[in-house]
């Protein structure tokens, strides 16, 4: 019988530690999820009241400033303008401006060409040299959700709205690009897209160039704006216009930016 006692009072002891410790854990969990939740709270409300800074509009600039820079103008001081992955060969790195200026040359610009701009071919390439994108395009499908549709999610790659106008048609054309995405794996191919608004602001030139294996054709971005997920329209104008959209602020995405220009030349 003492025996028996023994067992059951070193099983009940047992029995009290191990609820112990499991109370312990659960607090601690417990703990660290509200810490979690409110550091991504405080996290979020910081990341949007920082939107407005991605709002950018440029005025009206003339077609011809496209060729303005030359290579005697650039600057190749390591500290600014060749980038960390480029150190290891100094030598041959060629700066986002020099590059941009190599892929304007030959465009002529929309009122010099007389080109009427319909049924154009959509494209397959987009690039947007000034932030280092250089991207195949694929035309995102519609998905049958059950109660719902929506556009297929563009896996690194441009999307572009099959819906909306091709580029280089008159009309608005529409493309999409992940910021980045860390559980799906599908990307960041308009990661630096978040980069254009500074540049902009700056006065600098940024282009993007369309290639859909015939034509090529050349807009200057004009704007940036951010607005909900829930708020954005595809809208369409009468002129010929593009827009790149991302989602922003990182780890939140639950805005759109959007990078607006006009299409100015082709070749």
């Amino acid at each position: 019988m003492e025996a028996g006692y023994d067992y059951l009072l070193i099983h009940g002891r047992l029995q009290r530690r191990i609820a112990n410790f499991t109370g312990i854990f659960l607090l601690a969990f417990g703990f660290l999820l509200l810490a979690s939740g409110g550091a991504y709270y405080a996290y979020s409300a910081n990341a949007k009241s920082n939107l407005d800074d991605l709002a950018a509009v440029v005025g009206p600039r003339a077609v011809s400033s496209i060729t303005g820079n030359s290579a005697s103008n650039v600057s190749l001081f390591p500290g600014k303008a060749i980038t960390a992955e480029s150190w290891d060969n100094v030598y041959g790195y060629e700066p986002a401006s020099l590059k941009q200026q190599n892929l304007l040359d030959g465009f002529s610009p929309i009122g010099e060409s007389g080109v009427t701009l319909t049924e154009v071919p959509s494209s397959t390439r987009i690039l947007v040299p000034a932030i280092g994108v250089d991207s195949t395009i694929s035309e995102l499908s519609i998905l049958n959700l059950g109660d719902s549709r929506a556009y297929e999610s563009p896996d690194n790659t441009v999307g572009h709205i099959p819906e909306s106008a091709n580029a280089g048609e008159s009309g608005t054309s529409w493309f999409f690009g992940h910021t980045e995405s860390p559980i799906s794996r599908e990307g960041s191919v308009f990661f630096n897209l978040q980069l254009v608004p500074e540049k902009l602001r700056n006065g600098e030139d940024v282009f993007i160039i369309t290639d859909n294996g015939i034509n090529q054709f050349l807009y200057r971005a004009t704007n940036s704006q951010v607005v909900h997920q829930n708020d954005l329209t595809l809208d369409a104008t009468p002129g010929a216009d593009i827009n790149l959209v991302s989602s922003v602020p990182r780890f939140v995405y639950d805005h759109r930016l959007v990078v607006s220009g006009e299409l100015v030349a082709l070749r």
